[in-house]
């Protein structure tokens, strides 16, 4: 799209207050300065824009694309309803191409537009050194997740330059060193912000996950390497465990390790936009796969998660749906299967403290990295996700340590389709078994995560990509000419052709230096090196 040759001067309003709050800090991130930026009409949305384009929830199309119809499916927490879209969707790896131009161009769009407004007031000196810090450390959080799905991506030229977003890619490994470096960057300007002025909430009003607490996203930032370091661990295992020790060190200012801290988008007046995915758009139902674990484990987050079906075949129960089967029809799919139990003002989720709990697990019992600031084993650190998450979904303490120490429940085999019905693929148990291997330890920690990560679509896709777990039934129906995706799953999503049409100097350079010459859905990322994985 030609929107992206030249970074528009402004965003889309997101309904939200103007700036003159910022009259209050001066160029040093200091109360009451005198070298204000009030004048600058409407900045702080662009602070707010790129906070709702972590997980892309600043629109709901954008949302769509970016995370109901990729990451959740691909994910297994959720899938695609629409029997018209049974040619071309993610699900069985032929989307259309207004869909794939749509993802691309809209995150690197949406986050880079913001971003620029404030870096060009930045290089004019006009800009709180907290207020960049912060707009970097958004940027990063928003980017690893791009690079994610796609892997190279245009990332330092972008840095470089004033606006153009048609430069040359990076390889994902590059794009990687990049972003721990300006998270650094990013971190040392919090923390000394925070050194300087304990207690003050500047930049508050724009703040829509911790009401301008910067020493919380501080420790949002920290769990943020932390994930980016375990994403690396097979494709750079000591650099990683390098990432790790230092996101971890308490002098750094900690990570998320209470359910207070959690990450979460909260907006009045704006519905939660997975809302409408099921109720609205009709266009979600849950996936066989995580309803299948949760039942065989009769997992009480199962109630937390989903809605029993009201009507049809699977009537009074929780029933999932194959990612990528030809669907019989719109309403039999909104009919047989369980939609997701969120509420229009429920908030959006970043990043949890169970995550981190699961993150230290696996450093500790899967990668032998000398951690000495982590209190507790590998047991401890995976039995406090469990808890973590319990308690995030309001569920009693009690009812997790029930939970830890069942050793007999597996993965249930699927019946809620009986044209797609299928074995149970899983036999990991719950309960922590010091003595497994280590690869049954993954297994574990992994399947326990990616219950944790729902509906963090990205993240649970990234997880089962790295690590092979959880296991996964297969897709019925590949609309590809890759008869891998079948049994693997897709690796990546293809750019958007109108990057080739608009780009195509370094869209080619980087298909060929970076990708083997193939843009397409079985292409494995650079993190994605372990070998062997389960199911492959």
């Amino acid at each position: 799209m030609k929107k992206r040759l030249l970074l528009l001067a402004a965003i889309a309003s997101t309904g939200w207050a103007c700036t003159d709050k910022f009259a209050d800090i001066n160029s040093n991130g200091t109360p009451n300065g005198s070298q204000s930026i009030g004048h600058f009409f409407n900045i702080g949305q662009r602070f707010l824009a790129l906070e709702t384009n972590i997980v892309i929830c600043s629109s709901t199309n954008a949302y769509q694309f970016n995370e109901n119809l990729t990451g959740q499916p691909y994910a297994r927490y959720l899938t695609i309803t629409k029997s018209d879209w049974n040619v071309q969707n993610f699900g069985v790896f032929n989307a259309p191409d207004n869909w794939l131009n749509a993802l691309f161009n809209d995150q690197m769009t949406n986050v880079y537009s913001a971003w620029f407004e404030i870096k060009n007031l930045n290089d004019k000196g006009e800009v709180p050194a907290v207020a960049w810090a912060w707009a970097e450390l958004l940027r990063v959080a928003a980017v690893q997740r791009t690079t994610d799905m796609y892997g190279p991506l245009p990332y330092s030229k972008i840095k470089e330059g004033t606006g153009a977003l048609y430069v040359r890619y990076d390889t994902q490994e590059e794009v990687y060193a990049g972003l721990f470096a300006d998270l650094d960057a990013a971190l040392d300007g919090l923390r000394n912000y925070v050194a300087s002025n304990s207690g003050i909430s500047s930049l508050k009003d724009y703040d829509v996950v911790y009401g301008g607490d910067f020493s919380r996203w501080i420790r949002f930032g920290n769990s943020l390497k932390l994930r980016m370091a375990l994403r690396i661990s097979y494709a750079d295992p000591v650099k990683a465990a390098q990432y790790a020790a230092e996101a971890l060190d308490p002098a750094k200012g900690g990570v998320i390790e209470s359910n207070a801290d959690i990450a979460c988008i909260t907006r009045s007046n704006v519905t939660n936009p997975l809302h409408i995915m099921w109720n609205d758009y009709q266009d979600s139902r849950a996936a066989a796969e995580l309803i299948t674990y949760l039942n065989g484990y009769q997992d009480p987050r199962l109630d937390k998660y989903f809605v029993p079906v009201a009507t049809g075949s699977n009537a009074g129960r929780y029933a999932g749906m194959r990612v990528g089967i030809a669907i019989q029809s719109h309403s039999w799919a909104c009919d047989n299967f369980s939609v997701p139990r969120v509420e229009k003002s429920d908030p959006v989720l970043l990043f949890s403290a169970a995550e981190v709990a699961f993150l230290k697990a696996e450093a500790l019992a899967c990668h032998n990295w000398s951690l000495p600031v982590v209190s507790g084993t590998a047991e401890d650190c995976y039995n406090e996700g469990i808890r973590l998450s319990f308690e995030q979904w309001g569920l009693a303490r009690t009812a997790a340590d029930a939970y830890l120490v069942d050793n007999v429940r597996t993965q249930a085999s699927y019946t809620d389709d009986p044209g797609n019905g299928v074995s149970a693929v899983s036999t990991i148990t719950v309960k922590w078994d010091d003595a497994a291997s280590v690869e049954t330890k993954l297994e574990r920690i992994i399947t326990q995560k990616w219950i944790a990560l729902y509906p963090l679509g990205l993240e649970g896709w990234s997880e089962h990509r790295r690590t092979g777990y959880p296991r996964f039934f297969n897709v019925p129906v590949n609309r590809s000419s890759d008869n891998t995706l079948s049994t693997h799953g897709a690796s990546r999503i293809p750019y958007g052709p109108s990057e080739q049409l608009n780009n195509p100097t370094n869209y080619l350079d980087a298909v060929t230096r970076d990708l083997g010459g193939r843009d397409g859905y079985g292409v494995r990322l650079w993190w994605d090196a372990k070998n062997p994985k389960a199911g492959w």
